[in-house]
């Protein structure tokens, strides 16, 4: 009885101490603790758009990279929130994302989830978006999360690094659609370890790999100095086609079953960037 009381205490002081709200530009974010089926804990950042007539049209789970955080990817986020996408940025560790067991452990927690912060139902789309081994963590969180009956539309990996065991792979293909854009090699993406597996085919994803762009131009606007002396400079341009090509594949893919075609191979806003240059192989 003394254990379950503690338990008791320990859930409410944990719900309550850990939420939070602010605003941001076109909407509220809110931070909350997602607690686990261990005594693990980790923290979320919720962007909900600021719409008083229509709910968020889907929501995203939006996973940064190792050494990274949360905020590094609030470029990205915001571009989302402004196309009323409801978005989640789970900020788990770089030990967590390494763990093989932590991907279930996530989404059994996070199936569980009914409402955000705010107390609005979450929507029932999701979509993942994973940059650097928050990639390959979110690969294997789509397929629990679709194993558990949720409406999983597509997974975008932007620059993906795994390694050569097998609980450093991506998670199993799923029947959905799959976008990918790589950076050029480099000590912070693995020397493009990724890149083997998209290019044979043995992975199906559509999607393009930059020229000359730095593993940081994922993170855009929200990235910093350090980031790109550590990994290698690139021309501002880079981080506009990656926001741009994200945020187009995510909005079409919420509204149907593949994104605008103009964003696809072989379509007109593709084609301009790959005249331009930009793209030294494409994924179709």
């Amino acid at each position: 009885m003394a254990l379950r009381n503690h338990s008791l205490v320990r859930l409410l002081t944990v719900s309550c101490f850990l939420f939070s709200q602010s605003s941001f530009a076109g909407g509220k974010k809110f931070r909350e603790t997602l607690s686990l089926d261990t005594n693990l804990s980790i923290p979320l950042t919720w962007l909900h758009p600021e719409s008083k007539s229509t709910p968020p049209r889907a929501l995203v789970i939006l996973q940064h990279g190792m050494m990274r955080n949360a905020e590094k990817m609030m470029a990205l986020a915001q571009s989302l929130v402004d196309r009323n996408i409801e978005v989640v940025l789970p900020g788990i560790t770089d030990s967590q994302t390494m763990d093989p067991l932590f991907p279930e452990m996530f989404a059994n927690a996070f199936d569980k989830k009914q409402n955000d912060p705010a107390g609005r139902t979450l929507p029932g789309k999701i979509l993942m978006a994973g940059f650097s081994a928050g990639a390959r963590f979110l690969s294997h969180v789509a397929g629990l999360l679709q194993n558990k009956q949720r409406d999983i539309r597509g997974v975008v990996l932007m620059d993906p690094v795994i390694g050569l065991l097998p609980e450093q792979q991506l998670g199993p293909r799923l029947p959905v659609p799959y976008f990918t854009i790589l950076a050029k090699p480099s000590r912070c993406n693995s020397d493009g370890s990724a890149f083997p597996l998209f290019e044979s085919g043995q992975f199906e994803t559509q999607g393009f790999r930059l020229k000359t762009a730095s593993h940081c131009d994922f993170e855009g606007k929200s990235s910093d100095s350090l980031c790109y002396v550590f990994c290698g400079s690139s021309p501002r341009e880079n981080s506009e086609v990656i926001r741009t090509f994200v945020t187009e594949w995510i909005s079409g893919l919420v509204d149907s079953e593949a994104p605008h075609v103009d964003y696809l191979p072989g379509g007109k806003i593709f084609m301009f960037w790959q005249n331009q240059g930009l793209f030294d192989t494409i994924f179709k």
